[in-house]
């Protein structure tokens, strides 16, 4: 003798999938709310088919809605355990959804004046002000404090270059400085190629180097990151 639930259980499962193949084509035409209206269908006539929870949280997580993705990827888990992929998709729900909470906390703190947004600078256009003047970029990206320094060390390291080179000059044997002796290109290399000349000028390039690469890698750090926490 049949069991008269049999047929109405068949009816069940056929109308599951049919809801389940018509979300999975709405969510490929980009139609991801009419995606979970049906997959919702689905759940209403069977809340037991691990599938449609899948598929509700694939759908979710694309809508960047991660609590919600990570509830049904966890019950999808609990229907179908031996089903590997879960925990990835558990652990991807679970990132966007510790994102959306400093979504939150930062523009809650944006809102109260706690936190000023940061805004988007150039990192070629950082570079090469710092590039004519050491500092500048800093400056064009926000770090006044860290701009003035380096221009201070660059200025202060300049003269100290020119002084040194002034020093050898006077006291080198190719003809020096004094009164009545004419410069020759000897005293000029000799004084160029001295020790504490090579030092100062060592010291002045790494000041202009950092200042340049510096300046680059924080104004390409805000153009990659999103300081208002808008996900």
């Amino acid at each position: 003798m049949s069991n008269p639930g049999e047929p109405r259980k068949i009816d069940i499962q056929i109308k599951v999938r049919e809801a389940l193949g018509r979300a999975t084509l709405a969510r490929a035409r980009n139609q991801r709310e009419q995606a979970l209206k049906l997959l919702q269908e689905a759940i209403g006539l069977d809340d037991a088919d691990p599938e449609a929870y899948e598929l509700k949280g694939d759908i979710l997580l694309d809508l960047k809605r991660g609590e919600e993705a990570m509830a049904c990827f966890k019950r999808a888990r609990e229907l179908h355990p031996d089903r590997p992929a879960l925990e990835d998709k558990i652990a991807r729900a679970a990132l966007q959804r510790a994102a959306r909470q400093r979504t939150i906390e930062m523009s809650q703190a944006i809102l109260e004046g706690r936190v000023k947004p940061t805004s988007k600078k150039s990192p070629s256009y950082a570079a090469l002000l710092s590039l004519l003047i050491p500092g500048l970029g800093q400056i064009y990206n926000g770090e006044m404090m860290k701009g003035l320094a380096l221009i201070l060390a660059f200025v202060f390291l300049f003269a100290l270059a020119v002084l040194a080179v002034l020093r050898e000059m006077a006291a080198s044997p190719f003809g020096g400085m004094g009164y009545g002796q004419p410069t020759t290109s000897g005293a000029v290399m000799s004084a160029l190629s001295s020790g504490s000349t090579v030092l100062v000028t060592i010291l002045l390039a790494a000041v202009w180097i950092y200042a340049i690469a510096e300046a680059a890698l924080y104004a390409g750090r805000t153009m990659t990151s999103d300081d208002t926490g808008l996900v």
